[in-house]
């Protein structure tokens, strides 16, 4: 069958961070480790209770990028195996299933790319009995190469290739008035709402979003409807950027995190012995959904006494000044995946679904760019350029089918 595979071992990886100056991991560079096959071998049914799906819409998350270009932490490597199939973006439609899971034939689903014990054929981890398996220490174990995602498994493919296996407790049916360019976005979307519904902003808070992309976005999007009466401001890169959080409805500002704390929130420039201006005042709550050294000295600079930092973006090796958080107590929590949510009784992915099947249309132009299997460096090129692909990128999916 036609599918991308991504081969990442050690020398590669060195490769990747010694020359990424001289030779970058980019569309047309030398290093990149992606390529397009139509031989790759069709994956079986690995049990009674899995099915196999037919992708219509894969997306290319920001990391996939990452690990593509070899910036990721080596901190979750022993939980991926390759060579593997990326994609954990998926909507498609069951082709065919185990004797135990008959009543998902001709579906149309999106996975939770999640590889949990109970896909793993484990006995359930504390974890992955609380309705985490995000949070899942056995990713490495059971029937199945290491793995935290489908996408990251070399023995499960993900949805960059024309058919992909799942297990039955990862699907959710998309109600029929969800176009699949909303449906491609319910895993990023549910990885917003899972930052929001960690620990809701309380009425009244000033909050800040720093990133525009797909993550960022999905914070607003959860805000706009988790969080009634909340402040929210998004700090965009670029101005089109800065337009879509517009168009949802909150104060958007191009520039940085601190800027906005001072010309939004009020805060006061100090100034050090040396070094940038210290801060006096700002947001009650800052979602970092970029995880860059600049943004996360930015975002806690810019915290008011006892504020929160929530940590969306894949935050890596940064180097910053962590005094503010401690001389001023602020709280850092880390968010990642989704799951069970325990305060609105559901699985984050089923109240993404609702939201679309409500009002998904505008949610669904935010995937700006679709592109073949084969079109995989036009695809990448869209996502490093942003403001250079003839149209501004926000998501970039692969289509098949």
């Amino acid at each position: 069958m036609e599918a991308l595979v991504l081969d990442l071992g050690l020398a590669r990886v060195a490769a990747l961070r010694l020359f990424h100056e001289r030779w970058p991991a980019g569309p047309r560079g030398p290093l990149v480790p992606l390529r397009h096959t139509t031989r790759y071998p069709r994956p079986e049914l690995p049990g009674d209770d899995w099915v196999r799906i037919r992708p219509t819409l894969s997306g290319v998350c920001g990391t996939d990028l990452a690990v593509i270009r070899g910036r990721e932490s080596p901190f979750l490597s022993p939980f991926a195996s390759f060579p593997c199939v990326p994609g954990h973006e998926v909507v498609g439609r069951v082709a065919e299933t185990g004797a135990r899971a008959r009543e998902w034939v001709g579906r149309r689903v999106v996975v939770d790319p999640v590889l949990g014990c109970r896909a793993r054929g484990l006995d359930p981890c504390p974890s992955c009995s609380g309705g985490l398996p995000s949070r899942c220490g056995l990713s490495d174990q059971g029937r199945f190469s290491p793995g935290l995602l489908i996408g990251f498994c070399r023995d499960l493919p993900g949805g960059w290739a024309e058919e992909m296996v799942a297990h039955r407790s990862q699907l959710h049916a998309v109600p029929e008035g969800v176009a699949d360019r909303a449906a491609v976005l319910v895993e990023p979307l549910a990885v917003g709402w899972h930052a929001v519904l960690r620990d809701p902003p309380r009425p009244g808070e000033r909050v800040v979003v720093v990133g525009a992309g797909t993550i960022g976005l999905a914070v607003v999007h959860a805000l706009r409807h988790l969080a009634s009466g909340v402040d929210v401001t998004l700090v965009a890169r670029y101005p089109f950027q800065a337009a879509w959080g517009e168009r949802m409805g909150v104060r958007s500002v191009v520039g940085d995190v601190r800027g906005a704390a001072v010309s939004v929130a009020g805060a006061r420039r100090l100034r050090p012995i040396f070094g940038p201006d210290v801060l006096s005042g700002g947001f009650d709550r800052a979602y970092d959904c970029v995880g860059s050294p600049r943004t996360l000295r930015g975002a806690v600079g810019s915290l008011v006494p006892g504020g929160t930092l929530v940590l969306v973006g894949g935050a890596a090796e940064a180097t910053i000044d962590w005094t503010p958080v401690w001389a001023r107590e602020i709280a850092v929590l880390g968010s990642y995946a989704y799951g069970w949510e325990p305060a609105a009784g559901a699985h984050t992915f089923e109240l993404v679904l609702e939201a679309l099947a409500r009002d998904g249309a505008d949610v669904a132009e935010w995937v700006t760019h679709a592109f073949a299997l084969g079109e995989w460096r036009r695809a990448l090129e869209a996502l490093t350029s942003r403001r250079r692909a003839g149209r501004p990128t926000v998501k970039v999916a692969f289509r098949l089918g």
